[in-house]
């Protein structure tokens, strides 16, 4: 099914595309997140216990994977400060992932993430953009341009301390633009497609941010 005159049903796909973001805005927007979050408190028990029983089972073994996005008309820089002033707006970033449910700063730079992860909601936590720990260059390796954003890593916990993954980002500046390679690790018993989720989530929230923050860049005077 599509519209006369077009080949595919891409323009009808757009058209509910930005329907169910509008509908998820004003569903999350009425709710606030403490009703959302009371909302989800069983899928988000289930998702921790999940997670945990993972990562005890892995006992330190991990499964890593990674995605990387190729951005033109904005830089590494430009987005990574973009990006450090994005944590201050929940919306800006509930506004990422259709299945961002809550993502606030709390107190010591930490930020708690309540999304989807895999089949499960899980409620997890992490270091700010700006507190996140830069890592060293493998040594054999060569040594990144001063002008690389990255790569910086942030280990993902649950409210009890529990450690069940990491993720590294790092946005390397191109001629024209960036490029973001974008990892998750997880428990190594956790199933690939676990990983595989996140690395799509990880496309579409990036590419959105991206996106707004390429638009808000552009609008500005100077």
């Amino acid at each position: 099914m599509r519209l006369t005159g077009e080949d595919g049903d891409g323009s009808i796909e757009g058209f509910e595309l930005v329907s169910a973001r509008r509908a998820l805005k004003l569903l999350k927007g009425n709710l606030g997140r403490a009703r959302l979050l009371e909302l989800l408190q069983d899928e988000i028990a289930a998702g921790n216990d999940f997670l945990r029983a993972h990562a005890e089972r892995s006992a330190g073994r991990e499964r890593t994977g990674t995605t990387t996005l190729r951005a033109h008309g904005i830089t590494a820089a430009q987005f990574t400060g973009w990006l450090s002033q994005a944590f201050a707006h929940e919306d800006v970033l509930l506004a990422g992932h259709p299945e961002h449910y809550s993502i606030h700063s709390e107190a010591g730079g930490n930020v708690n993430i309540v999304e989807t992860l895999g089949d499960h909601v899980g409620s997890f936590y992490m270091r700010e953009w700006d507190q996140s720990v830069v890592t060293e260059q493998e040594q054999d390796q060569p040594v990144a341009p001063a002008e690389t954003a990255g790569p910086r890593r942030s280990r993902l916990a649950l409210g009890d301390g529990t450690v069940v993954g990491s993720i590294s980002n790092s946005f390397d500046e191109e001629p024209d633009g960036f490029t973001a390679r974008l990892s998750v690790t997880l428990p190594a018993t956790c199933d690939p497609d676990v990983v595989e989720q996140h690395l799509q989530h990880f496309a579409v929230e990036f590419r959105n941010w991206i996106l707004t923050a390429a638009a808000e860049l552009e609008g500005c005077p100077g």
